[in-house]
């Protein structure tokens, strides 16, 4: 440290105006470039330098000049790059994290659409069933009853239960092949076989 850097530095605490010029000439690049190490953005290092100048100009009644200026210079510059590098990485966890959310939900929201399309063409498909064919597919399908069960409800026989739902699941097979997308017609087809 030099005298002249003692002097600059009273004469700063002491509202200067061409003292602070001076140090602002004399130590911007080098703070520039100390700040671009950690940033490598340049915009964003001259945003620092341009805010560890200002603080140094609020504190300047604080200064010791017998430590000089340099020291507060550095010490300034490196507070704020890591403020500045904490701040990004917060925003960036938490971009991230809103970006997670928005594209799962997208996908969910799809998904639902897709899902409910689906559903629809099952209804379509329930709908243009003979009646006797329509109750015994609600109550075993839907419902969850057993074939037994649904005999008792409709008053008819086991077996007779079992053709309805043979003819049930052809007639929507083929309702399916001729309206759904061929790989999920074939997945709804899986479902309904078990």
């Amino acid at each position: 440290m030099t005298v002249n850097d003692i002097v600059l530095c009273e004469r700063l605490k002491g509202g200067d105006v061409d003292a602070y010029k001076h140090i602002y000439d004399k130590y911007h690049s080098q703070l520039y470039y100390y700040a671009l190490r950690f940033l490598k953005m340049p915009e964003l290092a001259e945003d620092v330098i341009h805010d560890v100048f200002l603080k140094l100009w609020e504190i300047r009644e604080q200064l010791k000049p017998e430590y000089g200026v340099a020291g507060y210079l550095y010490k300034i510059s490196r507070n704020q790059v890591f403020k500045l590098i904490k701040k990004i990485s917060v925003e960036t966890e938490l971009r991230n994290k809103v970006i997670s959310i928005i594209e799962e939900q997208a996908m969910e929201s799809e998904a639902s659409l897709q899902w409910n399309e689906y559903a629809g063409l099952l209804g379509g498909a329930v709908d243009q069933l003979p009646p006797q064919c329509k109750k015994v597919f609600n109550l075993c399908r839907q419902e969850g009853k057993t074939y037994e069960e649904a005999a008792q409800i409709l008053g008819i026989s086991k077996h007779t239960v079992k053709e309805h739902m043979m003819a049930a699941m052809k007639s929507i097979k083929k309702y399916f092949r001729q309206n759904a997308d061929i790989v999920f017609g074939m997945l709804i087809i899986e479902l309904l076989k078990k």
